[in-house]
């Protein structure tokens, strides 16, 4: 018998634990729909300018690691930039939306 089959007929011999999975997965999707559609626009830059930042590390790094002074020019301006382009992403959600989310976002952030 596969694990798959184990898994299904332990499901199947315990509806509470089917119920309970069910109800976990219903709210989880619920739960993603509300986030992915009031909140998409802070997540995205969010995410962006992280990696942005997290690049610039990177980059530093690897500059510093072989000597080249140019990457580690480079790596130290996206280590400067990205922040301020979260900030004014901050800034400009809130003038545009004006939502709480916004606001509060910005307010955590220091803007």
């Amino acid at each position: 018998m596969s694990l798959l089959q184990e898994i299904a007929a332990y499901l199947i011999a315990h509806p509470v634990v089917l119920g309970c999975i069910g109800v976990f997965m219903l709210l989880a999707f619920v739960g993603a729909w509300y986030v992915l559609s009031h909140h998409l626009g802070n997540l995205l830059t969010t995410m962006l300018c992280a990696a942005g930042f997290a690049s610039g590390v990177l980059v530093l790094y690897r500059g510093y690691e072989a000597g080249m002074r140019d990457l580690m020019a480079v790596g130290a301006f996206l280590m400067a930039i990205f922040p301020i382009i979260y900030q004014q992403g901050l800034k400009v959600a809130r003038v545009a939306f004006g939502d709480a989310t916004a606001k509060g976002h910005a307010k955590r952030a220091g803007v």
